[in-house]
């Protein structure tokens, strides 16, 4: 997606790299000029000209488990457009019906003549605080031309990294007093867990407040189910507070780019993210060096085998991968349609003997069932069917399934098979064309109540 992405951008192609980042535009270009003239239209067609969807994509929030969906109901400001007189916004969307259709997403422009479309996707989103994600002021989450701007987010100078390795071990308070700011510690133990866990970077934090909300003394950062007060922020010093009145929670809200930490930036600095695994855009305004190397084209294929340490390149081309198997490596290879272990020793018969009193086999062996099982193809489809990506489920299983396998005979673990998965898809993409095509309405509003949890991914704080 996101070479594809890149090759239409590059070719001006707006559009284009929008249908393969899977987002839809809610809005017609060649009115604009007609409808809001032509400084409006002028704005516009540069703002979607430099408009990088893979990277919205990239930046927009998900759940925190399961297979990585957005988060439904989002409506995200991008950008405004003005002449004067009148002001539109540019804002994306997550409607659920767009979700249903391989997690779409959709653009709308707020303020401007009223259509089916739109209003269907405004009844199925969040309008109570669309100001808390917007990213007016921050196009480095959404455009090409701002990406570079990622780079001043992060930690600099040593004072800046001292304050985060302060965080990182959890000192809370020592972290805040190095930032400049008089924190008020909550006497509550679960707010003290919230407050040391909240992904907020302090370096520089009342400056940036101040600069998203001109002229305001107190104003809240949300997250989740806490709620941090600030106040003082036209004095010299800061003061900051775990809100528990609800006459702090009517404060004027934080935008979230203006108060968290760059996620991406820190998964790198802590190694749960490696260079090339970085969106291109990001890596370019994060790294130093040269771009990294494209990923093994299997990569996704197999990382949730058990024990798995990576893929070992061999020189015949044979797809085998290391395994932890205590504290050696071992190789596991597939060849002549089947997955064997090459280099573990232990005694079999001893290890089959405990297997069979209860106990548990050897990480290699454990790897070898997942594998021999099709487990790996079966658990990145079920991915992969998430996401919409029907023609790379089809290439998949044309390359790892047999030839007599069909779509039904394909079981997938929450239910169902592999036919009826998409035939449910194109259903669902069929009624989300027909709501921007306003051939019909969404059937409900969104549901705003809270949910049991069991059973449901937990969801991204947001």
């Amino acid at each position: 997606m996101i070479a594809s992405v890149a090759e239409r951008r590059a070719a001006g192609d707006w559009r284009g790299a929008c249908a393969a980042a899977d987002v839809d535009v809610c809005l017609r270009t060649d009115s604009f000029r007609r409808d809001y003239g032509a400084e409006i239209a002028d704005q516009a067609s540069r703002v979607l000209c430099d408009l990088a969807p893979d990277l919205l994509r990239w930046h927009l929030p998900r759940r925190g488990h399961g297979s990585g969906d957005l988060l439904a109901g989002l409506l995200v400001p991008l950008a405004e457009f003005t002449d004067g007189s009148r002001r539109l916004t540019l804002a994306a969307a997550t409607p659920q019906f767009a979700l249903d259709a391989g997690q779409r997403i959709v653009l709308v422009v707020l303020g401007g003549r009223d259509d089916g479309a739109t209003r269907s996707v405004l009844e199925a989103v969040r309008l109570k605080y669309p100001e808390r994600l917007s990213q007016l002021r921050h196009s480095m989450f959404w455009s090409a031309e701002g990406a570079p701007g990622l780079a001043g987010l992060g930690d600099a100078t040593p004072a800046e990294r001292q304050i985060c390795r302060l965080q990182d071990a959890g000192l809370t308070a020592e972290a805040w007093q190095a930032a400049g700011i008089e924190l008020q510690l909550p006497a509550s133990a679960a707010q003290q867990r919230w407050l040391a866990a909240l992904p907020i970077r302090l370096s520089g934090l009342a400056d940036r407040v101040r600069a998203a909300l001109p002229g305001v003394d107190q104003a809240v950062v949300r997250s989740g189910v806490g709620a941090l007060a600030l106040s003082g922020l036209n004095a010299a010093t800061a003061g900051a507070r775990v809100a528990g009145d609800r006459a702090a929670l009517d404060l004027p809200i934080v935008p979230n780019a203006v108060w968290s930490r760059v996620l991406d930036a820190d998964l790198l600095r802590l190694g749960h993210l490696g260079d090339h695994e970085l969106h291109p855009l990001i890596a370019s305004a994060l790294l130093d060096g040269p771009q990294p190397a494209v990923p093994e084209p299997d990569a996704w294929l197999y990382r949730e085998v058990p024990f798995i340490a990576g893929p070992c390149h061999n020189a015949e081309g044979i797809p085998a991968l290391w395994i932890h198997c205590g504290t050696t490596r071992h190789r596991i290879a597939h060849h002549r349609n089947a997955w064997h272990i090459l280099d573990h020793r232990a005694h079999s018969g001893r290890e089959s003997l405990l297997a069979r009193l209860g106990g548990p086999t050897n990480p290699c062996q454990q790897a070898l069932d997942y594998l021999s099982s099709g487990r790996h193809v079966i658990d990145l489809i079920e991915s992969l069917l998430h996401h919409g990506r029907t023609t790379d489920i089809r290439d998949l299983l044309r390359t790892h399934a047999g030839a007599s396998t069909t779509l039904s005979h394909i079981d997938l673990p929450a239910g169902g098979t592999v036919a009826a998965a998409l035939a449910a898809l194109r259903e669902n993409t069929l009624r989300h064309r027909m709501i921007l095509a306003d051939a019909t309405r969404t059937p409900d509003r969104i549901d705003h109540r809270r949910r049991a949890r069991k059973g449901v991914p937990a969801r991204t704080h947001w």
